[in-house]
């Protein structure tokens, strides 16, 4: 018997313990706690025990070389993560910087039509670019950095399939209910009513925002 992880919230569909098996539900059945397509399931393996590197001697100017290779816009969405973090910590100063950055790396990117083509392609290089990241600060174990970027990538793989979505059935999809985003990690969720607990950060419904 085999189990399957949810990638978005960590839900764990057990065949030994369910009727039906994960291979045979329909395409169309999604996660219990958070939505997610049946698609975003990934097979739980055995895990395997990463030895860390001792006496690591990197330089900062090779963690920023590495930075490089992000994109403006990854570089925004991280440090907008970082405000709010700093904000929690009631470091008013430090948030109010972060932002700034935010704002400034924003501003560095290239204007882009707003078709939702060109949206799911930017959707698409954000989530590519999420790895790379996630490449990078596993290299240098920076565990504040690999949480951001993993909740980052979480929730933009959630926005893919909302987007998909709304291109295969149009405005049907979300006529007749509510949109609902995670104020602390951008969670999107389609439904009537929010998660009680955002299934990627973890905050309560509180911090689930109706923007639609």
């Amino acid at each position: 018997m085999k189990k399957y992880r949810c990638t978005i919230c960590g839900y764990i569909y057990d065949d030994a313990k369910e009727k039906i098996k994960f291979e045979d539900l329909p395409d169309d059945w999604k996660c219990p706690l958070c939505g997610a397509p049946k698609s975003l399931f990934e097979e739980v393996q055995e895990e395997k025990v990463e030895k860390k590197i001792e006496g690591n001697s990197s330089t900062l100017e090779e963690v920023d070389d590495d930075l490089r290779e992000l994109s403006n816009y990854d570089i925004s969405l991280i440090c907008s993560n970082l405000a709010k973090a700093s904000e929690k910590q009631c470091l008013e100063e430090e948030s109010s910087l972060f932002r700034e950055l935010s704002k400034h790396y924003e501003s560095l990117e290239d204007n882009k039509s707003g078709s939702l083509d060109n949206v799911i392609n930017m959707v698409d290089e954000d989530i590519n670019n999420f790895s790379k990241a996630m490449e990078v600060f596993s290299k240098y174990d920076d565990r504040g950095a690999k949480r951001v970027v993993n909740w980052a990538s979480k929730s933009t793989n959630i926005m893919k399939v909302v987007i998909d979505t709304y291109k295969e059935k149009g405005i049907d999809y979300i006529k007749n209910t509510k949109i609902w985003v995670c104020d602390i990690c951008g969670f999107v969720y389609i439904g009537d009513n929010p998660p009680k607990v955002c299934p990627v950060c973890k905050v309560p419904s509180l911090k689930i925002l109706e923007v639609c």
